[in-house]
């Protein structure tokens, strides 16, 4: 009997490996990939190529796949595909348990199909789709993502991932993205029905705005074509508009570039929804201070950007390096403002910012104006006895506004040790070129140096007002006194006074 049995077991056993081989040879031969490839084309409605398949049974039932193409002309490559679930929810026609891997694809955007979904109640009810001849996808414990590229409109982001799917909902674990000169890592939830939602915390060590937006702008959907205006009947078969995208991202980054503007710490929530594009809040530092704002993008063919700003603090010598003006002024900036402007990309729509703004700057000096020298010139030689001047100021208050690259300047003052200027110009901002016009008032110890023919003609109060031109550029401001104005202000001043004289002669 023990004989028997051991014959029996080993009979058993052999029929089992060979029922496993066999099963294996038709999983693993051209059969099993004909199937699938005639499945595939059938379920995308384009034609589906796969290169190898192979099976495998151990830890669990699965499936690996090699070089799958798809469409005509392909846009989805995958070089490595590989599928596992449990045995026994799979012959309930439900993929629970499942792990997926896909490794070295590139997918090329847009797709020339959709993913097919069973939709409605076949996605939750496991009668339904065993009865329809589907297979209910219940959860996915492991998505992997290697090296995966995605192109879209010239751009390309190449992701790689650690996921789970639950249902609708997506989780990420880890979520990397590289393109050009921006790197970022992610975390969060994307629910996948009925729209696409996603909620996501990003941190990027490096990050470029510019190919944000246009990364953005290139896997948004296209604009809409205009509507003709002959109205047809709606056909019963017209496709429903898929619903927008909508991500919504935390980001961090300790670098961040816009244009050839480098910035650190910057923090923002990012909202994309469909093919609008919002930073708010967003926060940086540069150039020593601080900016508090927001940018709200409209993408498409042009970009239009909404820009409010909030600065605070910033070194304007900084500053005026980057505007190409290096060595000309010091001091401290805040100031606000809102802008806005369009163009092909985000420098070209900050080039055309239309706006306006506030502006104070402290404690600093405007450097090679020569304003003081100038004024001492025109008022003769200094007193043996007077303090030595400088171009240096306690504060300027500017209300300005921008449009076609010109910045105008509504009301400016200054105030300093040794004169103040009030008045208006503007400053272009393609050739840094200046042009004003200011009354210069003077301090009582400058006014103590001019002549009393000077002071009797050109004082207001205790003090002389003298009217001043700015030219020149803003690496080399020039201002010269008006000495036309100066006098025929001066003749209208001693005017007022004699008539003044002659008047109160009379009434007394």
């Amino acid at each position: 009997m023990k004989r028997v049995l051991l014959i029996g077991a080993a009979v058993i056993i052999v029929l089992v490996v060979g029922a496993a081989g066999a099963l294996y040879w038709f999983l693993s031969g051209d059969g099993i990939r004909r199937t699938l490839e005639q499945q595939a084309s059938a379920w995308l409605g384009q034609p589906v190529q796969i290169g190898s398949a192979r099976a495998q049974f151990f830890p669990r039932i699965g499936l690996e796949l090699g070089d799958v193409r798809a469409g005509n002309p392909v846009r989805v490559t995958l070089r490595s595909v590989s599928i596992s679930a449990s045995l026994q929810p799979l012959l309930k026609r439900r993929i629970e348990d499942a792990e997926v891997t896909l490794a070295g694809s590139r997918i090329e955007l847009p797709l020339p199909f959709s993913i097919p979904t069973t939709g409605g109640d076949d996605t939750t009810t496991p009668e339904k789709a065993s009865a329809s001849g589907g297979i209910q996808v219940v959860s996915i414990r492991a998505i992997t993502l290697r090296d995966i590229t995605i192109a879209s409109r010239g751009r390309e982001v190449t992701v790689s991932a650690d996921s789970s799917l639950a249902g609708s909902r997506l989780n990420l674990q880890q979520f990397t993205a590289t393109s050009g000169k921006t790197s970022l890592n992610a975390t969060g939830t994307v629910e996948l029905e009925p729209a696409i939602d996603a909620k996501l915390t990003v941190k990027a060590n490096k990050l470029d705005l510019d190919e944000l937006l246009a990364l953005a702008s290139a896997f948004s959907p296209p604009p809409a074509p205009a509507r003709s205006s002959t109205r047809s009947a709606p056909r019963a078969t017209e496709v429903e508009k898929p619903r927008p995208t909508r991500i919504v991202a935390r980001i961090t980054a300790a670098t961040a570039r816009a244009g050839d503007l480098e910035v650190r710490d910057l923090a923002a929530t990012v909202e994309s929804n469909d093919q609008r594009v919002s930073l708010s809040p967003l926060t940086f530092q540069l150039f020593g201070g601080r900016y508090d704002g927001s940018i709200v993008a409209t993408l498409g063919r042009t970009l239009t950007a909404s820009i409010r700003s909030q600065l605070t603090n910033l070194d304007v010598a900084q500053l005026a390096a980057y505007g190409g003006a290096a060595d000309t002024v010091t001091g401290r900036l805040s100031g606000s403002g809102t802008f806005s402007g369009q163009g092909a990309d985000v420098q070209t729509a900050l080039a055309n910012a239309r706006g306006s703004g506030t502006a104070t700057m402290t404690d600093g000096e405007i450097r090679r104006l020569d304003l003081v020298r100038t004024v001492v010139v025109f008022l003769g030689r200094p007193a043996a006895d007077a303090p030595p001047a400088t171009d240096r100021y306690d504060r300027v208050d500017l209300r300005f506004a921008l449009a076609n690259q010109i910045a105008r300047a509504e009301t400016f003052a200054l105030r300093s040790p040794d004169f103040d200027l009030t008045g208006g110009g503007t400053l272009s901002l393609a050739t840094k070129g200046l042009d004003g016009r200011f009354n210069l008032v003077l301090s009582q110890k400058l006014t103590q140096q001019a002549g009393t023919d000077l002071v009797r003609y050109t004082r207001e109060g205790e003090r002389v007002v003298l009217p001043a031109v700015l030219g020149g550029t803003l690496e080399r401001p020039r201002v010269t006194i008006d000495a036309k104005a100066a006098v025929t202000r001066g003749l209208r001043n001693e005017t007022e006074r004699r008539l003044k004289g002659v008047l109160d002669g009379l009434f007394k």
